[in-house]
């Protein structure tokens, strides 16, 4: 059985791909989710120097999943969402473009799969995600409608957000 930093090696062969797709699900960007994975692995390396393999996959994903939660609540995310945003805004003002036909057939193909997945959502994940991003409820406000607690309400986006991402993840393996 291996363990140390063989052991963090042979992991890191067998499942780092796994873990960057664990870590671009949740946050939805590649180049930080790597970023991540790379720092999960210091952080389990330096707290468990002598753990044999198949006690630090577990330990890996934990701290993967820690990482990523605290990565969300960054301030961080939110100026690179509203740089992004605010970089559309400018496409759009500046310089309208029209959409490619194959832009048209893949955006056309995304949705489908995005409806599909939506679809696919329990019934209360679906209706806590229509009222946060289409009537724009707060949590507070769709947990009083829906006798629910604010805590099961953001659970409930995170897990319809989740499964949405993964579908067009595998639609779109890049």
């Amino acid at each position: 059985m291996l363990k140390g930093s063989a052991a963090l090696n042979e992991i890191f062969r067998l499942h780092y791909d796994e873990l960057v797709r664990f870590g671009r699900i949740r946050i939805g960007n590649a180049a930080d989710a790597e970023d991540l994975v790379q720092d999960a692995f210091l952080s389990v390396r330096r707290a468990y120097p002598d753990k044999g393999a198949g006690e630090l996959r577990p330990l890996l994903f934990t701290t993967l999943r820690n990482l990523t939660l605290d990565y969300l609540k960054s301030g961080y995310v939110k100026h690179r969402r509203s740089a992004a945003e605010i970089g559309t805004l400018n496409d759009v003002l500046a310089c309208p473009r029209s959409a490619t036909p194959e832009t048209q057939v893949i955006d056309t193909e995304l949705l489908a799969i995005a409806e599909t997945a939506i679809g696919a959502l329990k019934p209360r994940q679906r209706e806590v995600l229509h009222l946060s991003r289409f009537e724009r409820l707060t949590h507070d406000e769709i947990a009083r409608r829906l006798s629910v607690s604010p805590r099961t309400v953001r659970n409930d986006i995170a897990e319809a957000l989740a499964s949405i991402a993964k579908s067009l993840a595998r639609a779109r393996p890049d």
